[in-house]
């Protein structure tokens, strides 16, 4: 009776640290193939995106394109726009 320290661990607890630790081991092998295979050209070009500047020129161009304005109006704003530079 003397290795008997309070009953050790029960079974109970055996299967609850086994889970813990798949959980644990589960839990890393996701984040390193997340980040392995996260595309990292998506994070440049959003972080490029969200620093550039577009020109007048290149906003009145769009608004063409898009149908917010004529070609009258793109002409003359851009014949302003010309003149300020």
């Amino acid at each position: 009776m003397m290795g008997n320290y309070a009953g050790g661990m029960g079974g109970a607890s055996w299967i609850l640290m086994g889970l813990l630790w798949v959980t644990l081991i589960v839990a890393i092998v996701w984040m390193i193939v997340g980040m392995v295979t996260q595309p990292r050209h998506a994070t440049t070009s959003a972080a490029a995106q969200e620093f550039r500047t577009d020109s007048p020129a290149d906003i009145l161009k769009r608004r063409l394109a898009r149908g917010e304005i004529d070609t009258t109006t793109y002409e003359e704003l851009s014949s302003v726009v010309g003149k300020v530079r």
